[in-house]
């Protein structure tokens, strides 16, 4: 990581260190953001998984958690765009891939496409720190950002 990816890095963790974790059905998540490429517009947050994150009924990671922090891990790689504009969420989608245990560390990565555009779209990939290659969920979310909107994202 090069002097802009570090600050990225501190800056991310920062802004969650002053809004405290975001919920998930009272459950407090807050990953740590360890890597980042500025260049690429991407970043990855680490996350240790427990039985809370995961659904009894698949045996997978819960997908309202994994909408959760999609939401809020790719806000704040897509608000880093236009750190001063205000914008809404147009669109969230999740999908779980396949099952996992309690105590495996998680990485997700977050990675921005169409970063010049209204509607810029970022995705989250669940993936297992020591096999990058076994993912367990994916997410997707769509901004929109237009004058006049109510602020709804922590500015860093």
């Amino acid at each position: 990581m090069d002097d802009a990816d570090a600050l990225f890095v501190k800056l991310i963790n920062q802004v969650y260190a002053r809004i405290g974790s975001y919920l998930h059905y009272g459950m407090g998540v807050q990953p740590q953001v360890t890597w980042a490429s500025v260049a690429n517009s991407e970043f990855i947050a680490e996350w240790d998984v427990t039985d809370d994150c995961i659904s009894s009924e698949t045996g997978c990671l819960d997908e309202g958690w994994v909408a959760t922090v999609t939401d809020n891990t790719t806000a704040m790689l897509i608000g880093s765009i236009q750190p001063t504009a205000k914008s809404v969420s147009t669109s969230i989608s999740v999908q779980g891939l396949g099952p996992i245990s309690p105590g495996i560390t998680m990485e997700i990565l977050c990675k921005l496409s169409c970063p010049h555009t209204k509607q810029p779209h970022a995705t989250a990939i669940f993936r297992s720190k020591d096999d990058r290659a076994l993912v367990y969920a994916v997410g997707s979310h769509t901004k929109f950002f237009k004058e006049g909107l109510a602020s709804t994202q922590p500015k860093m």
